[in-house]
C-alpha cells in the first residue's frame, strides 16, 4: 500500500511539471557528444527565449471585445497592413413603404415585392452577404407584418443581422427606390424576433367619406360627412372590440379553428381632411394580430350597415358559426401604421445596453413621408380609378347572410356581365393599352404634387342635402358595372395582410 501511495505521489507531481518551463543552456550542456544534460531554466532564460522567437511577430493579440462595439482591428504582423473584422449583429429595421405598385410585402419569387428590393440594398450596401440574400434564413430574417398587394405602410418593422456598418440606414438608402425608406435601426437582443415579440399591430385606413352615404342618396364625391354621421360609424365598428371569432371576416378558416379567435383593442373613426375635392376619414384599428382580409372585411361589413344593405345585427351574427357573405373593401386605403413592442420595451428598453422599440426620433420623418408618398398615391389612385366608388355599387349584390342564399339581384348582374363579355370587341391587347395609359395619368398627377398643401381646406360642417348630381359629379354606378374586372376575386398568394394562422391568439394576454 505504501509503494502504490508513492507512486501515485511521484505521477501526480511529473504530471504537473511543465516542460515549457525548461530551456537548455549552455551551462547545463555536456560536451559528451552522446547525451545532454538539462536543467530548469532560470527567469533570465525564458525572457530570452522569448525575445529571440521568430513567430513573435506574427502572432495575433486577443482582445476583449464589449458586446456594445462594432467593429475591432486586428494586427497581422508588425508591418503588416490593418483589417478591421465586423461584427454581426441583431437590430430591428423601421421601414415606410408606398405599396402601390407591389404586390405585397414577402418575397415571392418572379413577382415585385418590397421584400426583395429591400434585400437587393441591404446586399449592395454591404449591410449582408451576398449569400444570405439568397438564403433570408441565414440572416434570421424576419418581417413584423405581411401585407396585401398595395398596400402601404407607416411604420412596418423587420428583424436581422446585420454587420454593423457606420451610417448603415443611409447606405441602404442609396440603395433603395424613394418609395421605400428605412428609417431607423435600433440594436436588439439576440433573440428578438419582431414578429413573436410584438403585442400589438395599428392600421389606418384612409377612406373617401362619401362611402358613408346612405344607399337612397347620390353617391357624390363632393359629399362632406357630419358628425353625426362619423358618430355613427363609429359606434358599428366598437362592436368588433374584445376577442371574438373572426372566421368570417377571412377565407379558409373554420368557426371550430382556435386561431380564428382574435383580440381587438381599439377601433376608432375621425374625421380627416380634404385633398383636391375629395374629403377623407381615418380609420384606426389595434389589434394584437389579423388573418388574411380581417380588416377589409370588418369595414365592408361596417359600410353595408352604415349604407342600411343590411341591419346592425348582421355584425353580431357574423361572430357565430354559419358562413356569412361578407363584402371585402378595397385595399388601396389600409396602411399599416404603427407595430407597438410594450413588454420588450419594459424588458429590455432600460437596461443600459439596448434601446426601446418606440422609434421616437423617426415620427417626424414618417409623417413627412406619409404626405409625400403614402397619402398622393391613395388619393390620386381614388380620384381615376374610382375604387371605392365602384365597390360601393357592389354592396348589393351581397345577401348577407348564409353563403348560398339566392339573390336575384346578383344572378341578374352575372347574366349581364356575361353577355356584355361575348358581345365586347375589344382584345386584351387594347384592356392593356388603357391600364397602361390610365398608369401613366395617374404617375404624371403624382409628379405634380412635389408637397402635400400646407394646410388642409377646412372641413364643411354643413350637412349634405339630396340634391341631383350635376354633369361634373359622379354618380352611383349601375348594375351592369358592376361586376367589373377590379371586382373579381383576387388571387390569394403569400403576400397577403398579416397571417399568423400558426399562432392561436384567444385573450389579451396572449402575444401573436
Amino acid at each position: 500500500m505504501i509503494r502504490k501511495a508513492l507512486n501515485n505521489l511521484v505521477k501526480s507531481a511529473v504530471s504537473s511539471f511543465k516542460m515549457a518551463d525548461i530551456v537548455p543552456t549552455a551551462a547545463a550542456m555536456s560536451s559528451d557528444g552522446d547525451s545532454m544534460t538539462v536543467s530548469p531554466a532560470t527567469a533570465d532564460d525564458r525572457k530570452r527565449a522569448a525575445d529571440n522567437s521568430p513567430d513573435k511577430d506574427c502572432k495575433m493579440q486577443k482582445l476583449e471585445v464589449p458586446d456594445s462595439v462594432s467593429s475591432i482591428d486586428v494586427t497581422n504582423g508588425s508591418d503588416g497592413p490593418k483589417r478591421s473584422k465586423l461584427l454581426k449583429r441583431k437590430v430591428a429595421i423601421l421601414l415606410s413603404y408606398a405599396g402601390a405598385n407591389y404586390v405585397g410585402m414577402q418575397r415571392n419569387p418572379g413577382v415585385q415585392t418590397i421584400e426583395e428590393d429591400l434585400v437587393n440594398a441591404l446586399v449592395k450596401s454591404g449591410a449582408i452577404p451576398e449569400d444570405c440574400g439568397r438564403n433570408m434564413n441565414k440572416m434570421s430574417f424576419q418581417r413584423c407584418a405581411r401585407t396585401d398587394k398595395g398596400v402601404s405602410a407607416a411604420g412596418q418593422v423587420v428583424s436581422l443581422k446585420v454587420l454593423m456598418l457606420d451610417n448603415l440606414m443611409e447606405r441602404i438608402n442609396e440603395h433603395l427606390p424613394p418609395v421605400i425608406r428605412v428609417m431607423g435601426v435600433t440594436r436588439t437582443t439576440g433573440g428578438f424576433n419582431c414578429k413573436n415579440n410584438c403585442e400589438f399591430r395599428t392600421y389606418m385606413y384612409l377612406i373617401p367619406t362619401f362611402a358613408f352615404t346612405p344607399l337612397e342618396d347620390f353617391t357624390l364625391e363632393k359629399y362632406r360627412v357630419s358628425d353625426e354621421k362619423i358618430e355613427e360609424v363609429g359606434e358599428q365598428l366598437k362592436k368588433y372590440i374584445g376577442t371574438h371569432n373572426f372566421h368570417n371576416f377571412t377565407s379558409g378558416k373554420a368557426f371550430t379553428d382556435p386561431s380564428a379567435n382574435r383580440y381587438i383593442k381599439e377601433f376608432t373613426c375621425e374625421k380627416g381632411f380634404v385633398d383636391d375635392g375629395l374629403e377623407f376619414a381615418v380609420i384606426k384599428v389595434k389589434g394584437q394580430s389579423f388573418m388574411l382580409h380581417q380588416i377589409r372585411k370588418m369595414l365592408g361589413l361596417v359600410l353595408a350597415v352604415v349604407r342600411g344593405l343590411t341591419p346592425p345585427s348582421t355584425v353580431e351574427r357574423a361572430f357565430q358559426e354559419p358562413k356569412l357573405d361578407i363584402p371585402r373593401a378595397p385595399g388601396l386605403g389600409l396602411v399599416l401604421e404603427a407595430v407597438h413592442y410594450d413588454c420588450y420595451n419594459k424588458r429590455w428598453g432600460n437596461d443600459g445596453l439596448h434601446e426601446p422599440l418606440t422609434f421616437e426620433a423617426s415620427k417626424e420623418k414618417i409623417e413627412a413621408f406619409k404626405h409625400k408618398h403614402i397619402y398622393p398615391n391613395i388619393i390620386v389612385r381614388e380620384k381615376y380609378n374610382k375604387s371605392m366608388l365602384q365597390w360601393l355599387s357592389t354592396l348589393p349584390l351581397h345577401s348577407y347572410d348564409v353563403v348560398g342564399t339566392r339573390n336575384p339581384l346578383r344572378i341578374a348582374a352575372t347574366e349581364m356581365k356575361k353577355a356584355q363579355e361575348e358581345q365586347s370587341e375589344s382584345s386584351s391587347s387594347d384592356i392593356e393599352a388603357s391600364k397602361t395609359a390610365m398608369e401613366s395619368a395617374i404617375q404624371a398627377a403624382l409628379k405634380q404634387r412635389t408637397e402635400p398643401a400646407s394646410e388642409p381646406e377646412p372641413l364643411q360642417e354643413t350637412k349634405q342635402t339630396n340634391s341631383e348630381p350635376s354633369n361634373e359629379e359622379t354618380a352611383s354606378h349601375t348594375v351592369q358595372e358592376a361586376l367589373s374586372p377590379s371586382d373579381k376575386p383576387e388571387q390569394q398568394d403569400r403576400t397577403e395582410t398579416d397571417s399568423t394562422d400558426s399562432h392561436n391568439v384567444t385573450s389579451k394576454e396572449q402575444v401573436n
